[in-house]
């Protein structure tokens, strides 16, 4: 098959999990609510420059550090009558208190492909805004990814 530029992805048809599981036995739950453009990737680095007086001005930076941050927005998704809240938003929410690595849990990124999607999973801690807004009550999360993310 030859992709072509029909073939591009909307960034709304991404879905984001929460493991509700345990690390041996995952149980990924949605993460409903979220806005069109409600998953941002963000990356920050650290480098140190090589360059010496032999390289004529010209910079050699290299990386020697990485992270990862992601933030999620969208809408508080809580029942009318019985205040039931998102299965996913309520367990993002249920450790943005913890501290140390009870704070850490799973996520999962998937690309929207039919097969062979592309899926980033990775540990991260949350700092959650579970309510505000002036219209509809906005919720969002600003995930600090832990380590290494895996790609599969």
């Amino acid at each position: 098959m030859t992709v072509t530029s029909d073939d591009k992805v909307l960034s709304r048809d991404f879905d984001i999990s929460v493991n509700t599981g345990t690390d041996q036995s995952p149980t990924w739950t949605p993460i409903a609510g979220l806005d069109e453009d409600g998953i941002a990737w963000a990356e920050s680095g650290r480098e140190v420059d090589f360059m010496d007086a032999d390289d004529g001005g010209f910079a050699k930076p290299v990386p020697i550090g990485r992270g990862y941050t992601v933030t999620l927005k969208g809408a508080r998704i809580e029942d009318a009558d019985t205040g039931e809240r998102d299965p996913g938003q309520a367990a993002v929410e249920a450790v943005m208190d913890a501290m140390g690595p009870e704070a850490l849990l799973g996520y999962q990124i998937a690309s929207p492909a039919a097969s062979g999607a592309e899926v980033l999973e990775f540990k991260a801690w949350a700092t959650v805004t579970p309510f505000g807004g002036s219209d509809k009550a906005t919720w969002g999360a600003e995930l600090k990814v832990y380590g290494q993310p895996t790609r599969a």
